[in-house]
């Protein structure tokens, strides 16, 4: 199925620039899924300064070929969006997510039927937006239930394992620079210092620090995130892979323990965080150079299989 594709700006706090992709020649109305990225200073595609993945860009484009409209967008302050991205939080991100569903509901050629599917920081922020403005369904990808702290602490234990593990001289350098008070000590101490703040933002290392945003995320639990996916009874599918070094799988077994009808988890063999195949040896040292090595690979065969599927199931597609 070809598709149009067109840049759109959409008036909320800030302007938010984005792109959506509508299938061409297919039977309007059609149904629509906003794609919520994860963590940092990344575009509407996936890319940032130094970073390339085209991951959204990558998943807008299927979804569409399924027969959706998608909406994929710059957070506040990056891309052509307006706003202060250290300033914004976490409760501006679901604003911008809020807006963005209000926006899709007013145009003709889109269903009621809107979908919001996030990735990494983006499942919790689908999560929130989901208890605002009515949805038809939530696809969490790489950190469904599962809190920023949570993340945050969990990637630094493995770093410091790694580093346990690494061998010859190169592992010893490691070992004099990163330890547990270097790591986790420091970690800890950040956590201090932006719950004792109420400003917007912070110095750190003489940059900016988006305080607010953080602090926003560490009034949240995985335990609440779970009871809230159970509490808004919708259909959500939760997939992670096997090889993600900044999301345990094993999250998915707590979700899942819940026993919620309407969530369905799917663990992903040789899936890593950036939804791509990966079965060599997991390692967060790394990780940014797999992510290069990868670029070009397509999204995992089985993560699109099962996303096909539970569309289908659903009555989405047919």
């Amino acid at each position: 199925m070809m598709y149009k594709q067109e840049q759109v700006f959409i008036q909320g706090e800030s302007t938010i620039a984005a792109t959506m992709t509508t299938p061409h020649g297919g039977q309007s109305p059609f149904p629509a899924i906003i794609l919520i990225g994860g963590t940092g200073g990344l575009d509407r595609d996936g890319n940032g300064t130094g970073f390339k993945s085209n991951l959204y860009k990558d998943l807008a484009e299927w979804l569409t070929t399924q027969g959706f409209v998608t909406l994929r967008f710059d957070k506040r302050g990056i891309g052509k969006s307006g706003g202060n991205r250290n300033t914004v939080g976490l409760s501006g991100l679901v604003d911008d997510v809020a807006t963005m569903i209000r926006y899709l509901k007013s145009l003709d050629h889109v269903l009621q039927d809107i979908l919001l599917l996030g990735h990494s920081e983006g499942c919790i922020v689908a999560t929130l937006a989901a208890e605002r403005e009515s949805v038809s369904g939530l696809i969490l990808l790489s950190g469904a239930g599962v809190a920023l702290k949570t993340s945050m602490q969990e990637q630094a234990h493995f770093l410091l394992d790694e580093v346990k593990r690494t061998k010859g001289i190169k592992g010893k350098l490691l070992r004099l620079s990163l330890n547990e008070k270097s790591v986790i000590g420091k970690q800890q101490k950040l956590f201090e210092r932006v719950t004792a703040t109420d400003q917007d933002t912070m110095r750190i290392q003489l940059m900016k620090f988006p305080a607010k945003w953080l602090r926003e995320h560490l009034a949240y639990t995985d335990e609440s995130l779970r009871d809230r996916l159970v509490q808004l009874n919708v259909p959500t599918l939760a997939l992670t892979g096997d090889r993600d070094v900044q999301t345990d799988v094993h999250h998915l077994d707590e979700l899942d323990a819940l026993h919620a009808k309407h969530v369905e988890v799917q663990k992903i063999r040789n899936m890593d965080h950036m939804l791509k195949h990966f079965d060599g040896e997991m390692s967060i040292l790394d990780v940014k150079k797999q992510y290069r090595a990868q670029l070009k690979k397509p999204l995992h065969p089985e993560l699109q299989h099962q996303l096909h599927e539970w569309l289908i199931r659903h009555n989405w597609i047919s």
